[in-house]
């Protein structure tokens, strides 16, 4: 039986209140079994729309995969973003032992296999990406960090006439990512067309020209997966 292919995955919404603070993401990469998937996904549905689950100091959104290559074998990411570093002071507990969170835990023991878990960090971002639909994730290893953020930047600002109903996002990987990968350069758009016709007018753009030469040397594409938000929780 052919697969259902979804995507969990968070998206970065946060307002910094003190320039030192520093937001922080957790993704679980898992593959769900076809038969499985639309109890696991109606649960998580539950469990998020539970008064308990709307105090957990967390950003998270259910997505689709819709484009991955042969060897990403995950059907689903599922995803959290803490405003801070106190806000992960709890993790790791698991669902609170509400009957949603029971029958959150009892499909994703039944249903999920847990591939990779991943901390990282939002660097650079826009915040109106959360309200976007499509999203393209291209995984990076990185040689020199600084002076790949400084050419992101730069980038970001020439190519902003051309990023209607659009976003750029930089993050860092800090532990449990895929070999070599050290950064994630995320793309966003309203929906697919939209996100295929910047990418047209950017592409071929003396911003991109420019950003290309100051980081091939200094990074390579490691993988790339694109998909779209189909739920979001806790963004208010």
């Amino acid at each position: 039986m052919k697969k259902i292919v979804l995507l969990l995955v968070f998206v970065f919404s946060l307002t910094l209140t003190n320039a030192q603070e520093k937001g922080y993401w957790v993704c679980f990469n898992v593959e769900v079994d076809a038969d499985g998937a639309g109890d696991f996904v109606q649960s998580l549905d539950n469990f998020m729309n539970s008064d308990t689950a709307k105090q957990l100091p967390f950003v998270i959104t259910l997505n689709e995969i819709l484009f991955a290559n042969e060897d990403n074998s995950i059907t689903h990411q599922l995803c959290f973003l803490a405003q801070n570093a106190d806000a992960m002071a709890n993790w790791g507990s698991g669902p609170p032992p509400t009957p949603e969170g029971i029958i959150l835990q009892m499909n994703f023991q039944k249903h999920v296999d847990v591939k990779q878990s991943i901390l990282g960090s939002p660097l650079i971002f826009d915040p109106n990406g959360l309200g976007l639909d499509y999203f393209n994730i291209w995984q990076f290893g990185v040689k020199d960090a600084a002076t790949y953020a400084n050419a992101f930047v730069k980038f970001q600002k020439d190519s902003s006439k051309m990023m209607k109903n659009a976003t750029f996002g930089l993050h860092e990987a800090i532990a449990g990512s895929s070999k070599g990968v050290t950064h994630y350069f995320a793309a966003r758009a309203s929906n697919l067309p939209e996100f295929l016709k910047i990418r047209e007018n950017i592409s071929t753009s003396k911003a991109a020209a420019d950003f290309f030469s100051k980081t091939t040397p200094i990074s390579e594409i490691i993988g790339v997966f694109g998909g779209r938000i189909i739920k979001r929780y806790n963004v208010n």
